[in-house]
């Protein structure tokens, strides 16, 4: 990013950015913006944007991405969605016109990574993936070692490696009804739908792996996992064979694990569900924003829009090891990029499901809920259809209370 910002410098000579990185950002930007000191452009994670739009604390873009010549259509289906919001104080099912908040910075689309060596050894066909939820558990079974040698779990013998594992990483624990196709937040209503069928479906079927392994087992083998971005992590290292995860793990890899013969393909889905053609997969983004406040947003616009330019996204997107936001690439961008797979990710990003995190400002208190609930899922403490109805009552209560404020706020 910073390169980007001395292109910008490099290019005129009326405006000079200054590039800070920090951590918290949310918080810390909140502060600044009610204190009334926010700096010129702020990057926050897209789910961010329903809460700093509903609070003023952001920008509206429409008139500036207008004016420069930035287009819906240039960008993959799902990533406009994340960039906007409706306006302040309208709630999506009252017939809100969306607004334009933010602008992508980078983007990637989570897809599952294998070890083809590992598949080879297993007797299975490296260019032959899973493409279902039954062939992956299928591959998981053949794939898990135990100590010995064994690829049984019932002996009780350690865990050496597993072909799948949820929780591994457990960034992302509420996205799994998607690949059953459910969904989590019906906007067109307000309403919360952890419990719907899909959903209680997905959570069993996680909840079939710590049960066919052993709760004891699989928390004691992953007690032994390496950090992200380490030569120990789990899937670098040869303890886990599958993984889902966003195209920036090419990068960690080529640091640490350059000589891993690794594939990517779309994560499974439901049998049913299986088009080759439409994907599944979830599209996250980090975003640019202009904070309320800020002196001069025309300028601060005029770098955002810089930032937008196809030569400057490709750049960005090849050094994250990431997918283009964009539905067109130059005819380089995936010949030449540092990970090889990045036509897998691109692919799911302009997919018709492609799916984004839940467009509401209750989100962060929402999946702090769910996180809780995935705890106890894995631990098989708790049957998924009476935890994610209890997770929807919460999240719901959360809806409604907003949604009350924001009405008392319309008619004062």
């Amino acid at each position: 990013m910073r390169a980007v910002v001395d292109r910008f410098n490099a290019s005129q000579d009326r405006l000079w950015v200054r590039y800070f990185s920090t951590g918290t950002i949310d918080q810390k930007a909140m502060i600044a913006i009610a204190g009334g000191d926010p700096p010129d452009i702020l990057g926050l994670g897209n789910f961010s944007i329903p809460a700093y739009a509903e609070s003023g604390a952001i920008l509206p873009l429409d008139g500036l991405a207008a004016k420069a010549g930035i287009r819906r259509e240039a960008y993959a289906p799902a990533v406009w969605p994340m960039l906007t919001h409706p306006t302040a104080g309208a709630p999506w099912n009252a017939g809100g016109t969306p607004r334009l908040y933010g602008m992508v910075n980078t983007c990637g689309a989570l897809a599952m990574f294998y070890n083809r060596a590992i598949f080879r050894e297993a007797g299975l066909d490296p260019d032959r993936p899973p493409r279902t939820i039954d062939e992956l558990d299928e591959t998981h079974r053949k794939l898990c070692l135990f100590e010995g040698g064994g690829t049984r779990p019932g002996d009780g013998r350690p865990l050496l490696r597993a072909g799948f594992l949820h929780t591994e990483p457990d960034w992302w624990t509420w996205h799994w009804g998607y690949h059953f196709g459910g969904s989590l937040y019906d906007s067109s209503t307000d309403r919360a739908t952890a419990a719907m069928p899909d959903n209680v479906r997905a959570y069993q079927w996680m909840q079939t792996y710590p049960r066919s392994l052993g709760v004891q087992r699989v928390v004691q083998f992953q007690t032994g996992f390496g950090f992200y971005g380490t030569a120990e992590h789990p899937f670098l290292a040869g303890k886990i064979a599958m993984t889902n995860q966003g195209p920036w793990l090419a990068n960690v890899i080529k640091q640490y694990k350059p000589d891993l013969d690794y594939g990517v393909a779309p994560f499974p889905v439901d049998t049913q569900m299986y088009d080759p053609d439409r994907p599944v997969g979830l599209l996250d983004c980090d975003v640019l924003v202009i904070p309320r406040g800020a002196k001069h947003p025309e300028a601060s616009f005029e770098f955002i829009a810089f930032t937008q330019r196809p030569e400057n996204i490709e750049f960005l997107s090849a050094a994250h090891g990431k997918n283009s936001p964009l539905v067109s690439q130059s005819p380089g961008f995936e010949r030449d990029h540092a990970n090889r797979y990045v036509a897998v990710h691109s692919k799911i990003a302009n997919s018709p499901r492609a799916f984004i995190f839940p467009r509401t400002r209750t989100w962060q208190e929402y999946v702090s809920e769910f996180n809780a609930l995935q705890q106890r899922m894995w631990r098989l403490e708790i049957e998924p259809g009476a935890g994610l109805a209890q997770v929807q009552a919460v999240a719901q209560a959360q809806l409604d209370r907003v949604a009350d404020a924001r009405r008392r706020r319309a008619g004062a």
